[in-house]
């Protein structure tokens, strides 16, 4: 009998704690893939942020100062929404989101719902931070993703940084922008 109480009590305990262990896995995304998915590609310096609930979830918003749109609808002013943050005492994190800091300056890859609501594709494997190296030419740069990255296959699979060329990468947005093709 104590035996089956002791088991109650861990299966009791470990549904109440289940939300509290759940991670966050996310598919691995080239650049190719991002280009292709996003609907907008912007290079913007972040302006500030507010934080609003969505149903029962916790979002951020960044204000986005553009300074080039690569694809989709041109604007000077954006604002994409991120899921986590804190409001009224209350605070979601989510794994795997990206965490934009106001004056600093990105490449993201964007995607926009149905109900319009527009966020960084694949989380923080769309937010690229823009630096110069010593020469001056600048970068596009991303930290490895802490959390598991798996392949179509669902296979896991190494993250690791990333430093492009932001002349590059823009040149491809762009061409694809023009042709649909990736080349």
């Amino acid at each position: 009998m104590r035996i089956l109480s002791n088991w109650v009590r861990s299966a009791v305990a470990a549904i109440l704690l289940s939300p509290l262990l759940v991670g966050t896995t996310l598919e691995q995304l080239s650049l190719d893939d991002m280009i292709q998915k996003s609907t907008s590609v912007v290079r913007a310096r972040v302006g500030g942020s507010y934080t609003a609930m969505v149903g029962r979830d916790i979002y951020t918003y960044y204000r986005l100062q553009v300074s080039e749109t690569w694809k989709g609808q041109s604007a000077t002013d954006l604002e994409v929404a991120v899921p986590g943050g804190a409001l009224r005492g209350q605070r979601q994190s989510i794994a795997g989101a990206p965490a934009l800091v106001a004056g600093d300056e990105y490449v993201l890859f964007l995607w926009t719902s149905r109900s319009g609501l527009t966020q960084v594709i694949g989380l923080s494997q769309g937010s690229f931070t823009v630096k110069t190296d010593a020469s001056n030419t600048p970068l596009m740069l991303r930290p490895a993703v802490a959390e598991s990255m798996l392949d179509q296959n669902g296979h896991v699979v190494a993250n690791h940084p990333w430093s492009l060329r932001l002349a590059d990468v823009r040149a491809r947005v762009l061409a694809f922008s023009t042709t649909g093709v990736l080349k």
